[in-house]
């Protein structure tokens, strides 16, 4: 990490990491297991870093995004808001493998950001709802995707 992007705006992939989802399973009680996984495993500080979030599940035995967004107050604090999301993917998919890659914003010093920097956090998710919905057209968050779906770029996009 020493000398690597120093002075610039930097984000550290984590990930993935499985999400257990099981018939009578309450998504705030997944999501306390979740977090208490991640503090065994992970540095210091992830949870509450802001960044941007890639869920997947599995399809025709790959990866495939599932869902893209962004936190400015933390990735724990954010996870909550997305049970109605959930809920809806687990009433047409019972059995999906959910995992998620966190993609934290470092600071200046190389310590989780805690602050927000939104408008850089919205650059990075439009770039990957763009990339993901070449890999999974499908992708259930439809912010930001319209010029990304109707716009050509001849030998991009």
């Amino acid at each position: 990490m020493e000398g690597q992007g120093l002075g610039r705006a930097r984000y550290e992939v984590f990930g993935p990491f499985p999400f257990k989802t099981a018939k009578g399973l309450r998504h705030r009680t997944a999501l306390r297991d979740f977090w208490q996984e991640r503090t065994k495993d992970s540095p210091e500080g992830l949870s509450e870093a802001v960044g941007v979030y890639v869920w997947t599940i599995k399809q025709s035995g790959r990866r495939a995004p599932w869902n893209v967004g962004m936190t400015s107050k933390g990735f724990q604090l954010r996870f909550p808001n997305k049970e109605a999301t959930f809920l809806r993917l687990l009433m047409d998919q019972p059995d999906a493998e959910i995992e998620v890659y966190l993609l934290a914003r470092r600071s200046k010093a190389g310590k989780f950001s805690k602050t927000s920097q939104t408008r850089l956090s919205n650059w990075l998710e439009t770039m990957l709802i763009g990339a993901s919905i070449g890999v999974n057209p499908d992708l259930y968050n439809k912010a930001k995707s319209k010029f990304l779906k109707t716009t050509v770029v001849d030998g991009y996009l």
